[in-house]
């Protein structure tokens, strides 16, 4: 036998308030954070719901007067990291090098993400290109930076590192992005 579970506590009115609050005010923009991190809708929707079952296990952790956004990337950023761990190993889909074909050969597919379809239109398709292209740690720091707009130190938060940590990883990618672009814009000429 096992070690006895305790048992799971019904629902408080508090604690359900709490959740209903959160997905209202925030469930969007940790969706919005949780597809750039995954770049596919189911991921993305798995990634929100486990973080706000989290959110509503861990409410009375919350504390008030900080950053909820902050609190839930971090929750988000963590799970996000534990599924790269399970996941590794596994068949992972590789970046085609210069020379490889595209997929689609150039074409649109004919299913259309509509939110790969905005984040093309309001970042540039090369850019959004791009942005797909960099590691997850890479990407997470562009988007929370450059993107969400968060400081050094709320990112240091959020991920779980120093600010030394995140000016350099941004640093970094910010240069992959870069070049990164360059090459799709040539690319479209």
């Amino acid at each position: 036998m096992g070690v006895p579970r305790k048992p799971i506590e019904p629902p408080t009115p508090e604690a359900s308030a709490f959740l209903e609050q959160a997905m209202d005010q925030y469930g969007k923009a940790t969706y919005n954070f949780a597809y750039r991190l995954t770049g596919n809708e189911a991921d993305a929707r798995d990634l929100t719901q486990d973080a706000f079952i989290r959110v509503y296990r861990a409410w009375r952790s919350f504390q008030p007067g900080t950053s909820f956004l902050s609190w839930i990337y971090r929750i988000v950023t963590n799970l996000y990291r534990d599924e790269l761990r399970r996941r590794k190993g596994r068949f992972q889909e590789e970046i085609p090098g210069d020379n490889a074909p595209q997929e689609f050969g150039g074409q649109r597919p004919l299913a259309v993400d509509p939110i790969e379809d905005y984040l093309s239109g309001q970042l540039g398709e090369p850019l959004a290109k791009a942005l797909a292209q960099l590691s997850p740690e890479q990407r997470q720091v562009v988007v929370l930076a450059d993107i969400e707009e968060y400081s050094y130190q709320e990112i240091a938060d959020i991920m779980g590192c120093s600010i030394g940590t995140v000016r350099s990883r941004l640093h970094r990618a910010r240069a992959l992005l870069r070049r990164l672009v360059t090459r799709a814009q040539q690319e479209q000429r």
